[in-house]
């Protein structure tokens, strides 16, 4: 007849522990006297073969280090949220929960499993005896302190919305405290916008005006640049077109009008010497009369200064 082996409680815990961590060798914390019996059965009840999950897609592990446990926390509150139908009961969380632990923390769940402690089937109690055991000291009032000056600054406000969620879950003030608080940390130009929106007094739907706002604002910026960027306005100065009719007739070097041909301008002053030496008209270029007796040139106004002689 074959003997069939029942395995110690440490044998067991030391055997999932190895398979959980990849340790080889696990050295647990011997188990009360008279416990054993006890432990065999409820661990089976506790840990049954297709009750648990299996750990490949869990994305976290946690030892002790109290750095990590907020982190290792909320992967678990995530995994358990996409998956209601696998973890619609306190212990199978729990039973997950404890089979991703390892080290000290696996140490210090054991006897939990071993007894049978009714905390097993609360999941939130069993998760605040966890962090009361593995949490960093301080780390409450650190963030409570640090959600009472926090700002947004620079931060977008999705970036804030992060930081302060961070440190609000290491709190355990009412959301009215925390809408305030969240609420008086961001920039000015939104907190001016708010006033024009519908008050809100969840911390959710703050959160979602504020992005909105943001949103709203940049649009409203790129719209500007945009209207800028379409319209260049000329920088040179326009000046109004000066028909011919309206120039002043060009003078000489003695206060002479002179000929002016549109296309060429008035004499040059070897133009006007060369015609003196010619005897030709200053005016006109002509020989046989000077420039006072040209008769092309318009006859200049009464009240002008005569010219002084050639």
């Amino acid at each position: 007849m074959e003997t069939t082996h029942l395995s110690t409680p440490n044998e067991e815990l030391g055997r999932r522990a190895a398979r959980t961590s990849g340790a080889t060798n696990v050295s647990l914390p011997p188990l009360l006297p008279g416990a054993a019996k006890t432990a065999v059965t409820t661990t089976a009840l506790a840990f049954r073969s297709g009750d648990v999950p299996t750990l490949s897609a869990s994305p976290h592990r946690f030892s002790s280090e109290p750095t990590k446990l907020r982190e290792f926390l909320d992967s678990l509150t995530v995994y358990f949220a996409f998956r209601p139908t696998q973890f619609s009961h306190d212990r199978t969380k729990l039973g997950y929960l404890i089979s991703a632990l390892s080290g000290p923390a696996l140490a210090w769940a054991t006897p939990m499993v071993s007894s049978n402690d009714p905390v097993l089937s609360d999941y939130p109690t069993f998760v605040n005896r966890f962090k009361q055991m593995f949490s960093r000291p301080g780390l409450e009032a650190s963030a409570e302190e640090a959600l009472c000056d926090i700002q947004q600054g620079s931060q977008d406000v999705l970036q804030y919305i992060t930081r302060f969620r961070q440190l609000a879950a290491e709190t355990t003030w009412v959301e009215r405290t925390l809408v305030t608080l969240f609420r008086r940390g961001l920039k000015e130009e939104i907190k001016d916008e708010l006033v024009h929106s519908t008050r809100v007094e969840d911390l959710r739907g703050l959160m979602d005006q504020a992005l909105s706002i943001e949103y709203r604002l940049q649009e409203r910026r790129s719209e500007k640049r945009r209207s800028r960027g379409s319209f260049q306005p000329s920088t040179s100065r326009v000046y109004p077109h000066r028909s011919e009719e309206s120039r002043p007739p060009a003078r000489d070097i003695e206060g002479e009008p002179m000929q002016v041909d549109t296309t060429r301008g008035p004499l040059s002053a070897s133009e006007r010497e060369d015609r003196r030496k010619k005897g030709l008209c200053l005016y006109c270029g002509s020989a046989g009369h000077m420039l006072r007796t040209c008769p092309v040139r318009p006859s200049r106004p009464s009240g002008n200064a005569t010219s002084r002689p050639l």
